[in-house]
């Protein structure tokens, strides 16, 4: 397979188009997964193929488009497609782009899957996650990133970042445009130092009553990384939570295995299974 995908890179090099490339790098897994409502332990697979191609004008102005296309479960879409320009001003992108906060101030999975205890932390951050246009800059320690929804939702994200060492830092803004529940306000704070990293996010959505936040604390020992997390949303009152555990053996080459344990929403959830990275 490699050898086809350095063929294709070399045709599109020799046909004359010196400053332009196409590179390819893809993910797998295949795992199981539980939950105590069902009971059972559930088979699960996905490929993910990503294609990028990039240019670059006689002026030096950078432009290039990036896919995904993903198998997962016995079904297949082309996703996260998108195509842009960047210079010294930034980026600028059109397509499925996402959001700004949700690109900028994530928290991230734990285990095979997931298991979803970030999903409840980013409750907020994920309600705006449908822009189609978006700017990304980055000048010495700060970023900006802002999106927008020109068809349907309007949704407007906004979020800056600051890295200081170890240390980095982010706030983001979100205004649901169509959405009865009207905006959102976002705080990020994280640590990376020696083998320990931290990671916290707060939301508050006033017009709708909405809270919430969440935590990630991780510890890597040698090719093992042990990630604890907990999360919680409050809406008008009533609240969930969720947390769990997950621990990922690096095997080298690009795979590891990967297991977590945890309960989300009052549901037991687990994972265990296989991730490869090409």
């Amino acid at each position: 397979m490699k050898k086809i995908l350095f063929a294709s890179t070399a045709l599109v090099a020799s046909a004359g188009f010196a400053a332009a490339e196409i590179s390819f790098s893809g993910e797998a897994g295949m795992g199981f997964i539980y939950d105590d409502v069902s009971g059972d332990w559930s088979p699960d697979y996905y490929t993910t193929l990503s294609v990028s191609m990039t240019g670059e004008t006689d002026g030096g102005l950078g432009f290039g488009a990036d896919f995904d296309i993903t198998t997962a479960n016995g079904a297949s879409l082309v996703d996260q497609t998108t195509v842009y320009i960047e210079g010294g001003f930034g980026k600028f992108s059109v397509g499925n782009v996402g959001s700004a906060v949700d690109e900028k101030l994530g928290l991230s999975d734990i285990g095979y899957s997931g298991l979803g205890t970030d999903n409840v932390a980013e409750a907020l951050v994920d309600a705006a996650d449908m822009g189609n246009v978006m700017y990304d800059g980055t000048f010495g320690d700060f970023g900006v990133a802002m999106s927008y929804d020109m068809q349907g939702m309007e949704n407007f994200s906004i979020a800056a970042t600051y890295n200081m060492g170890d240390y980095n830092f982010g706030i983001g803004y979100d205004d649901w445009g169509n959405i009865a529940a009207g905006s959102a306000f976002h705080v990020k704070a994280g640590a990376n130092i020696a083998d320990f990293s931290l990671n916290a996010l707060y939301s508050r959505a006033d017009d709708a009553d909405i809270t919430s936040y969440g935590i990630t604390a991780g510890y890597t020992m040698g090719a093992v990384g042990v990630t604890a997390a907990y999360s919680e949303v409050d809406v008008a009152g009533v609240s969930a939570d969720a947390y769990g555990i997950g621990v990922k053996y690096d095997l080298g080459g690009g795979a590891s295995v990967n297991a977590g344990v945890g309960e989300v929403g009052g549901v037991t959830v687990a994972d265990l299974g296989i991730i490869m990275v090409f």
